[in-house]
C-alpha cells in the first residue's frame, strides 16, 4: 500500500493513502521521512520511502501548479 506524508506534528507523522482515511505513525516507527514523500508499506509492516514515485507525485504537481500560477 502506498501512503503520502501529509504533515508531521510532534513526532507524529500523519499519512494519507491514495484512496481512504488519514492514518498516523510515530516517527521513530519509520524511515527518515519528510512532507510529500510517498511511503509504501508492505504486507510484512516494511516502510520505506520510494523516492521514484515521490519524484513523480511532486512533479507532476509542479506541472499542475505552473499551469495555475502565473508570473
Amino acid at each position: 500500500m502506498d501512503v503520502i506524508v501529509d504533515r508531521i506534528e510532534n513526532n507524529i507523522v500523519v499519512v494519507e493513502p491514495y484512496k481512504g482515511k488519514v492514518m498516523t505513525y510515530r516517527i521513530d516507527a519509520l524511515p527518515k521521512v519528510k512532507e510529500g514523500d510517498v511511503l509504501e508499506i508492505k504486507d510484512n509492516g516494511e516502510v520505506f520511502v520510494n523516492k521514484k514515485k515521490t519524484k513523480q507525485r511532486k512533479k507532476k504537481i509542479k506541472k499542475l501548479m505552473d499551469k495555475v500560477f502565473v508570473d
